[in-house]
């Protein structure tokens, strides 16, 4: 199953924004968005900063594991980051008013990453 074709389900299982794969250089590998200015590349890689140093966090505090999953609320949308394998990550991207949880959007994004992983 192509990237793109599980990107877009997680997309319209969430009634999400849009969903990105990325490489641990910050690369968008593949996308799918519902609106067409989402800016997913540039998003995707600014978050992949993040996870970074998130990541780089955790390693140091040795009770906490691998880190994989984060959720990210700003004042206009949620994210959801999921950890896949070799450094890669995808995004999930919904707006804040969104009536679906978090919680949600881990579950289908680990639904998502696995497909994804199978795929690698």
């Amino acid at each position: 199953m192509p990237f793109k074709t599980i990107l877009k389900e997680l997309t319209t299982t969430m009634d999400a924004q849009g969903a990105i794969m990325l490489d641990w250089e910050g690369e968008a590998v593949d996308s799918f968005s519902s609106e067409e200015t989402l800016e997913l590349d540039a998003i995707g890689a600014h978050k992949g900063i993040i996870l970074n140093l998130i990541q780089q966090a955790g390693k140091r505090v040795q009770r906490m594991g691998e880190i994989n999953t984060i959720g990210i609320t700003t004042e206009k949308a949620r994210i959801a980051i999921s950890v896949l394998k070799d450094g890669y990550y995808i995004l999930l991207i919904m707006d804040k008013a969104h009536k679906k949880f978090m919680g949600k959007a881990f579950m289908e994004s680990k639904k998502a990453a696995k497909k994804l992983m199978a795929e690698m």
